[in-house]
């Protein structure tokens, strides 16, 4: 595990390549840390694209199964890439598939947000209301991702596919428009 931290590896990297070598040896329960460790983010990473609840839960399953079955060709690397890129693949999949099959839909166009997915206290519910209304779409799915779901800016990246530097402006943008319409209050 230091070698991974010294490297600069994230952390859930090196915590994930110790469930995945218990698992490749037999031991069924680091499968359910692999689980736990990863399925918010995976869960983010699909719903964005597919906007659906069940069916992002059927394919977050589904990249579980993949991973599952691909194990033993696995080789360590950055196992957390590996699992969102099997998720993002299963999504973007099953979403030109629907795509195809649903041709008077557009799905592109449908308005969505993270924000009503999001866990959050019903006292803070109203302030993070009035404070998030003032965002584009995008500074909001930042902001939350950040924030509620303890996101890094690279992996907000990765989930929403687009660059660093626009994750990092759009979060000083957002907090910046946030503090304030608070301070107006």
């Amino acid at each position: 595990m230091i070698k991974y931290l010294l490297r600069g590896e994230p952390v859930l990297d090196a915590l994930l390549e110790i469930q995945i070598k218990k698992l490749k040896n037999g031991e069924k329960e680091a499968f359910d840390k692999v689980y736990e460790m990863t399925y918010r983010k995976i869960y983010f990473v699909v719903l964005p694209i597919l906007r659906d609840r069940s069916l992002t839960e059927d394919i977050v399953q589904d990249t579980y199964l993949k991973f599952l079955d691909k194990l033993y060709e696995y080789e360590a690397r950055n196992s957390f890439a590996y699992i969102l890129t099997i998720a993002r693949n299963l999504a973007l999949n099953e979403y030109n598939r629907r795509k195809r099959e649903i041709k008077d839909i557009d799905l592109e166009n449908e308005a969505f947000s993270l924000e009503e997915y999001l866990e959050v206290s019903a006292e803070k519910k109203d302030l993070i209301k009035i404070a998030l209304s003032v965002l584009s779409d995008k500074e909001k799915d930042i902001f939350l991702l950040h924030n509620l779901e303890n996101l890094a800016h690279r992996e907000i990246a990765e989930i929403l596919d687009i660059p660093l530097g626009t994750v990092t402006w759009s979060y000083q943008q957002a907090i910046k428009k946030m503090r304030k319409k608070l301070e107006e209050l």
